[in-house]
């Protein structure tokens, strides 16, 4: 795979990509200060050359334990990494490393984005303004490691239901935690596909469950 997203990166934002890396499968990576994850998005993104239009996946590593080399101990990493950033300073307080997967369609090429976080309100901007999967990417990553995306539209859980505790893909969320239970909510716009439902033709699949009171026969099916 070609390493033109990372020269150019590096060429573009000398003081924020802090290591590049190209993996034994030809994998580019590129490990980005928080600060700049908006800048070098919308640059990736922009630029004729690299043209990454497309956000295929965003996901969270919770290294509890992580270790002071970069990329999970590669000398290479260290080696490519600019002088003044060779020597990472408080690299044993990361906590999380946000990874953005990146392709473009017209040049079929991809590029992998990291950027770590602290224990501490772990938090960085949202990339939805560039594109829109990551509205729901950044609202499960949320949901399920806790780390908040600033500028967000909707930084509310997706999976779980909002009185549930924690945030279960931490590594140190208990094994046997106990959730409060919660009264079952009515769901007016539940609406359901084409054809019949359990409740038979012309029964919204809403009424077919308890509890669903709010319902207007006359607004679905």
């Amino acid at each position: 795979m070609s390493k033109i997203s990372l020269e150019r990166l590096q060429a573009r934002f000398p003081k924020d990509v802090l290591a590049v890396e190209t993996l034994p499968h030809g994998d580019d990576v590129a490990r980005v200060r928080r600060e700049a994850i908006v800048e070098i998005c919308h640059f990736l993104r922009d630029d004729p050359e690299l043209d990454f239009k497309m956000l295929s996946d965003l996901t969270i590593i919770d290294s509890l334990t992580r270790r002071s080399e970069a990329f999970g101990g590669s000398s290479r990493a260290s080696m490519e990494a600019p002088p003044h950033v060779r020597q990472q300073p408080s690299e044993a307080a990361v906590r999380f490393t946000v990874i953005y997967q990146l392709y473009s369609i017209t040049k079929k090429h991809r590029v992998r984005l990291k950027a770590d976080l602290d224990d501490k309100e772990p938090h960085l901007e949202s990339v939805s303004s560039l594109w829109k999967t990551a509205n729901w990417l950044e609202r499960a990553a949320f949901d399920l490691f806790g780390v908040k995306f600033d500028g967000h539209p909707n930084m509310e859980r997706i999976f779980l239901y909002p009185e549930f505790k924690g945030y279960p893909l931490r590594k140190d969320y208990p094994v046997n935690k106990r959730q409060p239970l919660v009264e079952e909510r009515n769901f007016p716009d539940l609406v359901r596909g084409p054809g019949p439902g359990p409740g038979g033709a012309g029964v919204p699949m809403s009424q077919t469950l308890v509890g669903r009171i709010n319902v207007n026969r006359e607004t679905y099916d």
